[in-house]
């Protein structure tokens, strides 16, 4: 008489249990090739989720700010692409020659006689970065009107301020822009905004690495509904070479990372003292300044003193990639960079987010049929080799990301690979050591 189908289930329970607690190996499977073993097989994607379960765990973790802080704020600020612009584009990069700065006068009838003085030269354009947004002494403003008019074209600053978050009934806009005074407005005259960040004063404080080509300002402001302004550095751009406004908006994006080409030592430079004599100052430069840009910004009192930090900001040209004290570069040259980025060309790509993950997805899946293949064929190098291949690993990857940047202009967003690599190892450990048996004993008591 045959034994009914429940007693025997009960019975291979029981044999497999005996099984286990007299530790006898369960058979080997037979080899199916070295894709099934170890590439394609359902190991790798557990030990996949795995890793990415922890990560989120991490992520969303309620106490992870505080658990992780004083890390955080060590290396909030730093990146490894900034190495790219402190050495290697810095030192490999040629000076624009198409970009002159001069450092700005103490006064604003010191500036309209510079400015008045370049105009002479006849550059394409003529940046200022100081804003005037009020009215002086009638002869002072006459002369700085007077100056601005003789000049091919001139490109004033603003400030914008009072940022009104987006809603769903608006979009994200200023509500009062610092504007240079209706009188100043004239045929040949523009204006664009000075801001670096939406976080105002406190985004001194950090490191610039973008910029915003454009901001949108209320009505409230120049009794214009939803006004669009330009970026300083991107209108000043324009001028000099139209069409640079129209490439920005086929991209698409807010913000575009600064392609760094360096300091004062990038641009050409050159001393105009208000009160110079005309003539004296065309014959010395005017060769050098016709149909080129020309910037006034304020670059210290003496020009370029060490102690003066005001109007600098901390850049990824800074020697000093982390630990910052004082900030490397003064606000003109943070918008010379900019130009110099537009004009020739050379804005930075930037992979997509959902990339960056698929990338991260594929480098894990990889590495754990890596570590699975060494566990099994190489087991004496499962050890501290692994750390090794790690190392390597996130070497060529910081390194291969870096070079990239610097000869294609493509920013790979490795961050999340990065963590992936660094923590793959030992999460495999714990996922063979805990998960795997956890999963063996859910399929057995399936049985």
């Amino acid at each position: 008489m045959g034994l009914k189908w429940s007693t025997r289930q009960w019975a291979m329970r029981e044999v497999a249990k005996t099984v286990r607690s007299i530790n006898v190996p369960a058979p080997k499977p037979k080899p199916r090739g070295f894709w099934l073993d170890f590439v394609f097989n359902m190991r790798n994607v557990y030990s996949t989720a795995s890793i990415f379960g922890l990560v989120a765990l991490i992520y969303f973790s309620p106490g992870n700010i505080e658990i992780f802080d004083p890390i955080q704020k060590a290396l909030s600020d730093f990146s490894f692409n900034d190495i790219v612009f402190a050495d290697w584009r810095k030192e490999s990069e040629p000076v624009d020659q198409n970009i002159i700065i001069v450092n700005v006068g103490r006064n604003r009838a010191e500036i309209a006689s510079q400015a008045k003085i370049l105009a002479a030269m006849q550059p394409k354009v003529i940046g200022i970065d100081p804003i005037f947004s009020s009215e002086k002494e009638p002869e002072i403003d006459l002369a700085l009107i007077d100056a601005l008019q003789s000049a091919k074209s001139v490109v004033l600053s603003s400030q914008l301020s009072v940022l009104q978050e987006k809603s769903k009934t608006s979009v994200e806009k200023f509500t009062h822009v610092q504007a240079p005074h209706p009188k100043f407005r004239l045929p040949n005259v523009s204006f664009g905004h000075a801001n670096f960040s939406t976080q105002g004063a406190a985004a001194t404080a950090q490191t610039i690495r973008k910029f915003e080509p454009q901001y949108t300002v209320g009505d409230s402001v120049l009794s214009v509904k939803d006004t669009t302004i330009n970026a300083f550095a991107l209108e000043v751009a324009e001028r000099f070479k139209p069409g640079i406004v129209q490439q920005l908006k086929a991209r698409g994006a807010e913000q575009e990372l600064i392609n760094f080409r360096g300091g004062l030592n990038k641009f050409i430079l050159i001393d105009i003292e208000p009160g110079m004599a005309v003539d004296s100052a065309v014959a010395m430069y005017g060769a050098l300044v016709k149909d080129k840009i020309v910037l006034l910004g304020f670059m210290g009192q003496p020009f370029n003193n060490p102690s003066d930090i005001r109007n600098k900001f901390y850049t990824p040209s800074s020697d000093q990639y982390v630990g910052k004290s004082v900030p490397d570069m003064y606000a003109i040259v943070l918008h010379a960079n900019i130009i110099s980025m537009l004009t020739q060309g050379e804005l930075i790509d930037k992979m997509p987010e959902w990339a960056g993950y698929v990338m991260a997805i594929i480098v894990c899946y990889l590495n754990m049929a890596l570590f699975h293949w060494i566990n099994i064929k190489l087991p004496s190098f499962a050890g501290g080799e692994t750390k090794l291949i790690q190392l390597l690993q996130s070497g060529l990857l910081v390194g291969g990301s870096m070079y990239v940047l610097f000869q294609a202009h493509y920013q790979i967003e490795v961050s999340l690979t990065l963590a992936i690599i660094l923590i793959s190892g030992d999460v495999m450990e714990i996922h063979e050591s805990s998960v795997k048996r956890l999963i063996e004993r859910i399929q057995d008591n399936r049985r």
